[in-house]
């Protein structure tokens, strides 16, 4: 009798893959190198990455079919930065009512950071053409950094982090539409307490995601330079008005921070994504695998985000890089 000897490893993925699932594993980093404040937006079947490159004066685009790497991804440079200006940070690309922008911040010799966003040509491809920059906020003449998008209850807002006040702060104001921002501007949070002083007192790079008819804001607090820098949230139900702080339900302490068993630090400047199938929530976010190289040695990584019973976003403790996690569900290669 002829027998056919499958290993037990092989044997365990072979009867995953049957049952519909896999037992495919990642380990962070997704990047080899510094990729500071990553952003992903699923598009179609495949995943797009935004990070400033060459010197900060480029704003990339990485395409993956996966999400778990983009070492190996096709590229294009979105836009530069145009003569006198520098220090294009923080990307992020939108879907905003059928089409596609990306929101960054530019710096000239004169000013401070200010709000800009592109346009693509085709919404459906974000490796194509994008339009000149449009500068945000034109007549309000104050340093802005981290701009993002909120989706709440049928409007939406633009929301971002200046320091008007002299502490890196989180403003809103509503959209006309996606490239003209309407008043009032509004203080939504600013740092006041220890845990968000670290290094200096900065709220930074909100980002939402939503469930059950909630607008969760999660955010950076503490310097970016200090490995203390953790994430935090802020909520709000969609029957509420998000011009209203008042209205607001605020976290007080991390809701993710360093895993010093691990060695992952600075972990923050989040932003949120789907699975394949989209059946579960996945975040990416900066860390560093010490506490002192963190300038250049910011990397971007992602965790998979599960629900508490009472719909807000649970989080886990970051991955070193010797810790294995599954693939998103519905991936089926690394």
């Amino acid at each position: 009798m002829n027998r056919f000897f499958v290993p037990v490893g092989m044997l365990c993925m072979l009867i995953g893959m049957v049952n519909g699932q896999s037992n495919l594993t990642f380990s962070n980093p997704i990047f080899d190198r510094n990729s500071a404040d990553p952003s992903v937006l699923r598009v179609g079947d495949s995943y797009y990455l935004t990070l400033s490159e060459n010197r900060e004066t480029e704003l990339t685009i990485f395409k993956s079919p996966v999400l778990t790497s983009f070492r190996n991804a096709e590229t294009k440079v979105a836009t530069t930065t145009p003569p006198g200006y520098s220090d294009l940070w923080a990307s992020e690309m939108h879907e905003v009512d059928g089409e596609l922008y990306i929101y960054f911040t530019m710096r000239t010799v004169e000013k401070d950071h200010r709000m800009y966003v592109i346009k693509a040509d085709n919404a459906s491809n974000p490796m194509g053409n994008w339009s000149d920059p449009i500068r945000l906020l034109p007549d309000w003449d104050y340093g802005a950094i981290d701009g993002t998008v909120m989706k709440h209850n049928g409007q939406i807002y633009f929301v971002w982090a200046s320091s008007r006040t002299g502490r890196l702060s989180i403003y809103i104001a509503p959209f006309i539409n996606a490239t003209l921002v309407a008043r009032p501007i509004v203080l939504l949070r600013q740092p006041e307490q220890d845990w968000e002083c670290q290094g200096g007192c900065v709220n930074e790079g909100p980002y939402f995601i939503y469930n059950r008819n909630v607008s969760y804001m999660i955010f950076s607090a503490s310097s970016t330079w200090d490995p203390g820098y953790c994430l935090t949230q802020m909520s709000i139900p969609a029957s509420k008005d998000p011009m209203d702080p008042q209205s607001w339900d605020s976290v007080i302490g991390p809701v993710f921070s360093s895993n010093d068993e691990e060695s992952v630090f600075t972990t923050g400047h989040a932003s949120f994504t789907v699975s394949p199938d989209s059946t579960e929530t996945w975040m990416v976010y900066h860390g560093t695998v010490n506490t002192t190289h963190i300038n250049g040695f910011r990397i971007a990584r992602i965790e998979k985000i599960d629900w508490n019973e009472d719909g807000s976003p649970k989080f886990p403790r970051p991955h070193g890089y010797n810790n294995p996690q599954p693939v998103p569900s519905g991936q089926t290669s690394v």
